[in-house]
């Protein structure tokens, strides 16, 4: 699986349609100065877990493109604020979304449709678009905003037609 620093869409939609989804990773600090352990999701990345390598999805141009990156395992380099966490000392962990996105009777579920949301800015020769939509078998629906001012929101069917209704006409270019 290639691991490159950008791939084109193409490829990413290539991918998606010929593995399994396993589960939603999203990067995080440890907050252990509190009487009880916090941990602070920082999703300016998220990993889409697949049953071979995974999708890197990160929050670039301010916020306002998603670019999207097929790699053969998670890691969070590459990120300034991950590095400087990790220079101050405090730990950096990943939160599986797996169970409360599909539900816990599934390990694994196919991609019937890739639904990518682009503008004048997105550049899917490089990967880069504005939004992510991914359906799964049994209708669910993952939603990825680069939008959201803390990083990458993840939504679901609802969220995403509620992203169509409020910017769809004037930021999808397709």
């Amino acid at each position: 699986m290639p691991s490159s620093s950008t791939t084109p869409w193409s490829g990413v939609e290539e991918i998606l349609r010929r593995r399994y989804v396993t589960d939603v990773l999203v990067p995080g600090r440890i907050d252990r100065e509190e009487r009880i352990t916090r941990f602070a999701p920082q999703p300016l990345v998220v990993f889409v877990v697949l049953d071979v390598g995974a999708l890197r999805l990160e929050s670039v141009g301010g916020n306002g493109q998603l670019a999207v990156r097929v790699v053969e395992s998670v890691s969070l380099d590459g990120l300034e604020l991950f590095a400087a966490i990790e220079e101050e000392g405090d730990e950096l962990a990943l939160a599986s979304h797996g169970e409360q996105l599909f539900g816990d009777s599934w390990d694994r579920l196919r991609c019937t449709t890739v639904h990518p949301f682009t503008d004048t800015a997105s550049k899917p020769d490089e990967g880069v678009i504005k939004c992510l939509a991914i359906e799964l078998e049994s209708r669910y629906w993952l939603f990825f905003d680069p939008t959201w001012p803390f990083g990458i929101r993840i939504g679901n069917a609802e969220d995403m037609r509620r992203w169509e209704r409020e910017y769809g006409d004037r930021d999808r270019s397709r």
